[in-house]
C-alpha cells in the first residue's frame, strides 16, 4: 500500500483572504485524555495519520527495538482496516533518524495510537496536518527582487550588481513541488534528488510550478541570485501544492543523508517555501538538520499573523524570511511577522521560471518568493566568504549586510517586535562609503546616462556609467555613472567611476570629478557580466 502523503502545505503564496493580525497563541495542548495528541486542536489534521516522536534520552538500540515492534503491530492491525473517513489505513510506516532525533509516521486507529503513546520511549505524538494555498499570477518584464538585493534603496538603478562566481560550489536543496530541471535557466546545474509524493519515488517533475519558480530565484541564469549554484529537487508537495508533514520530514531526512553522502558539509543550503500549523516535530527535525551544518531558509508564511503560529517559520534554528514589495520597501500585506522573522526580502510580483516550456516565465507573490532570495543570497555569500559556513555565522552575516544600507521595512505591525532589516548582497553602499573593498573595483558595463545635480548629501550608488553633472559642494563618493566631470562648485569630495576629463572647477572644484577614476564595481544585470570585487561581510 502506498504511503499517504497529503498534508501540510507548503506553497506559502498569496492567500485569497488575508488573516487579520493577532497575537501568537500558546502552544497547542492536548484536550483528549484518551488520545493526548500534541496538536489536537489543529484545524486541518489528517484523520488517523500520526507522527510519533521518540525520547532521545533512551539508547538508539532501545528506540530501534520499539520502532520495530510498532511497525510489526501496524502491519497486523491495519490490515483491511479503515479510518474515520473510510480511508484504508496503510500498513507502511516511515522512520526518521536525524542525529539523535528519532520519529515514525504511521496510520493508526484510536486504540493503536493510545497504546503507542503509553510507551516510555515515546516523547509525544502529533497528528499529520494539511493546508492549501493559491498564487496570484501575472507577467512582467523585470526581476525587481534582484535589483533590490544590490541597491540601498527601492526604485534605484534597474540593474543587479553581483560577483560573477556567485554561488559556485554550493548546493541548494529545494524542498517543494519539484523542479523543471531541463529549464534553460538552470544551464544543467539542476538535478533530481528524491520524491515523497505518490508511489513513484523517482518522479520529481514539477506539475505545479511553485518549486521551479523558487529554484529560478535561487540559481537561475537570468532570475537567480546565485547564478552558479547547483539545485537539487526534493519533491514533497503534489500538483495541488499540498503534502503531509510526514512526507516533508522524509524530504529533510533525504537532505541530511545526501549532504553526508556527497561530503557537502558547510556547502549545503535547504530552502523550504512551505508551511502549516505549528509542529514541534517539524521544528525539531529542522534543528537537527541545521546542527549538521546545513543552512535552512524558510518562508515566514502568508497569513499576516505572528510567525510563531506556523512551522517551519517558528523553528529557531532556521532563517525565517518575510516579504516586502521591492518597489517601496513596504511589508507585503500578506507577510507574517513577529520575533521569529529574521530578515525581509522581495516577495511581491517576483518574475522567475515557469513550467509550460524550458523557456517559460511566471510572476508570483508570497513569502515563498522571498525565501529563495535569501537562500540564493546565502549561496552567493558562502562562496565569497568561505570562512563563513556555520548556520549561526551565516544568519549574523545576512543581518549585518542588510543593516548597513540603512534601508528599513515600512509598515510592520506596532506593538509586536519584528525586524526591519532588508536583505542586501553587499554591493549596496552605506552612508560611510562602499561596502566593497576600496581600490579594487573593476569597470561596470551598464548603459550610460547623465547624472543629475546632487543636493550635497547623496549616498553612494553603483550602477550605470554616464556624465557627471555639477554637484553642490558636499557630495560623498559615488560609484557607477562615471564619465566627463563638469564644473563643481568648490568643495566636491572625490567620486569613483570611469575616468573622464575633468573640467575646470570654481574655487576648490578641481577634484570634483576625479576621485579614484575607477569604474562601476561589479556585474550589471542585465548586461555583460564582469568580475566584481569581494564584498565585505560581517
Amino acid at each position: 500500500m502506498a504511503l499517504i502523503r497529503t498534508v501540510s502545505l507548503g506553497l506559502v503564496l498569496l492567500w485569497s483572504q488575508l488573516v487579520a493580525a493577532t497575537p501568537a497563541p500558546s502552544r497547542p495542548v492536548p484536550t483528549n485524555p484518551v488520545l493526548p495528541i500534541a496538536n489536537a486542536n489543529a484545524p486541518n489534521i489528517i484523520p488517523n495519520r500520526y507522527i510519533v516522536v521518540y525520547n532521545s534520552s533512551f539508547s538508539g538500540e532501545a528506540i530501534d527495538a520499539k520502532m520495530l515492534s510498532v511497525s510489526t503491530a501496524i502491519k497486523k492491525r491495519n490490515l483491511n482496516k479503515r479510518g474515520l473517513e473510510g480511508r484504508q489505513l496503510s500498513t507502511d510506516t516511515m522512520s526518521f533518524k536525524m542525529n539523535k532525533w528519532r520519529a515514525m509516521a504511521l496510520d493508526a486507529d484510536d486504540s493503536m495510537i493510545a497504546d503507542i503513546n503509553r510507551a516510555n520511549e515515546v516523547a509525544y505524538v502529533e497528528a499529520d496536518q494539511w493546508i492549501h494555498a493559491s498564487a496570484t499570477i501575472k507577467q512582467i518584464n523585470a526581476p525587481l527582487g534582484l535589483q533590490r538585493l544590490s541597491e540601498p534603496r527601492p526604485a534605484g538603478e534597474s540593474s543587479y550588481l553581483f560577483d560573477e562566481s556567485a554561488g559556485e560550489g554550493i548546493m541548494v536543496y529545494v524542498v517543494d513541488t519539484g523542479v523543471r530541471i531541463t529549464h534553460s535557466e538552470f544551464q544543467g546545474r539542476a538535478r533530481f534528488g528524491a520524491s515523497f509524493v505518490g508511489q513513484d519515488s523517482r518522479n520529481a517533475d514539477d506539475d505545479n510550478g511553485h518549486g521551479s519558480h523558487v529554484a529560478g530565484t535561487i540559481a537561475g541564469g537570468t532570475f537567480g541570485v546565485a547564478k552558479k549554484a547547483r539545485i537539487t529537487a526534493v519533491k514533497v508537495l503534489d500538483a495541488k501544492g499540498s503534502g503531509a508533514n510526514s512526507g516533508i520530514l522524509g524530504g529533510l531526512q533525504f537532505v541530511m543523508d545526501d549532504v553526508k553522502r556527497r561530503n557537502l558539509k558547510g556547502k549545503a543550503i535547504m530552502n523550504m517555501s512551505l508551511g502549516g500549523e505549528f509542529s514541534d516535530a517539524m521544528n525539531h527535525a529542522i534543528e537537527n538538520v541545521v546542527n549538521s551544518s546545513v543552512i535552512c531558509v524558510v518562508a515566514a508564511g502568508n497569513e499576516n499573523q505572528n510567525a510563531a503560529r506556523v512551522s517551519p517559520a517558528s523553528a529557531p534554528s532556521a532563517i525565517t524570511v518575510g516579504a516586502i514589495d521591492a518597489r517601496n520597501d513596504a511589508k507585503a500585506a500578506f507577510s507574517n511577522f513577529g520575533p521569529d522573522v529574521d530578515i525581509f526580502a522581495p516577495g511581491v510580483d517576483v518574475l522567475s521560471v515557469g513550467i509550460r516550456s524550458d523557456t517559460d516565465t511566471k510572476t508570483l507573490s508570497g513569502t515563498s518568493m522571498a525565501s529563495p532570495h535569501i537562500a540564493g543570497l546565502t549561496a552567493y555569500l558562502m562562496h565569497i566568504r568561505q570562512d563563513v559556513r556555520e548556520p549561526a555565522d551565516v544568519k549574523k552575516m545576512l543581518k549585518s549586510l542588510g543593516s548597513k544600507t540603512g534601508a528599513r521595512v515600512k509598515g510592520n505591525p506596532p506593538r509586536i517586535e519584528t525586524t526591519r532589516v532588508i536583505a542586501n548582497n553587499g554591493h549596496a553602499e552605506t552612508n560611510s562609503g562602499p561596502i566593497n573593498q576600496p581600490g579594487n573595483e573593476q569597470p561596470g558595463t551598464g548603459r550610460p546616462g547623465n547624472a543629475q545635480p546632487g543636493t550635497g548629501n547623496e549616498r553612494p550608488r553603483t550602477g550605470r556609467p554616464g556624465n557627471v553633472q555639477p554637484g553642490t559642494g558636499n557630495e560623498r563618493p559615488r560609484t557607477g555613472r562615471p564619465g566627463n566631470a563638469q564644473p563643481g562648485t568648490g568643495n566636491e569630495r572625490p567620486r569613483t567611476g570611469r575616468p573622464g576629463n575633468v573640467q575646470p572647477g570654481t574655487g576648490n572644484g578641481g577634484n570634483g570629478g576625479n576621485g579614484n577614476g575607477r569604474g562601476g564595481n561589479g556585474n550589471i544585470f542585465p548586461g555583460q557580466q564582469l568580475q566584481a570585487p569581494t564584498p565585505f561581510a560581517a
